[in-house]
């Protein structure tokens, strides 16, 4: 029976983590939303983050109105950059101004429109603790616009920073 790999817990090294944290950071500069596919590969028992993409990296007019707007010409780029690396999307994150609640624009586009996609959203323009996701809103995409919350300190977490 093969794995889902968009069910599968997602192990997020805290190293990688602290750098897509600033990197988001220093790209939102203080005023507009960023954000970033979390890439790895995905095994039997979970997947571990190993690369990362910013938004702006596959599509260049990203970030022009200071909200995201992913086009699709950055999903293709997406899509031949993972394939020509041999990684997944494991999930995508991306910043807000304040709070880490999803926005209706958020709930009905899906970064992936894929059932078990998994969403992150980060607080204050990434001005935000990169050694916990516990400040992190953690979504699971269920289809037809509906997402699961997830909570980082829950036993079985969606996704759990490590060492490595």
């Amino acid at each position: 029976m093969a794995t889902n790999p968009l069910t599968i817990p997602i192990r997020l090294p805290v190293v990688l983590w602290r750098e897509v944290i600033l990197r988001l950071r220093k790209k939102c500069a203080g005023r507009r939303e960023s954000g970033a596919f979390l890439l790895g590969i995905p095994h039997k028992n979970g997947a571990k983050v190993s690369r990362y993409i910013c938004y702006d990296e596959l599509d260049p007019d990203a970030y022009q109105h200071g909200a995201i707007a992913f086009h699709a010409a950055g999903h293709a780029a997406l899509w031949q950059y993972c394939r020509e690396n041999k990684l997944r999307v494991l999930a995508d994150v991306h910043t807000h101004p304040r709070g880490v609640l999803q926005s209706p624009t958020d709930q009905q586009n899906p970064m992936v429109p894929i059932v078990g996609h998994t969403a992150l959203i980060i607080p204050s323009f990434a001005r935000t603790p990169w050694w916990s996701l516990s400040a992190i809103g953690i979504y699971e995409y269920l289809g037809d616009c509906k997402w699961r919350t997830h909570r980082a300190a829950a036993k079985n977490a969606r996704i759990a920073l490590t060492l490595w």
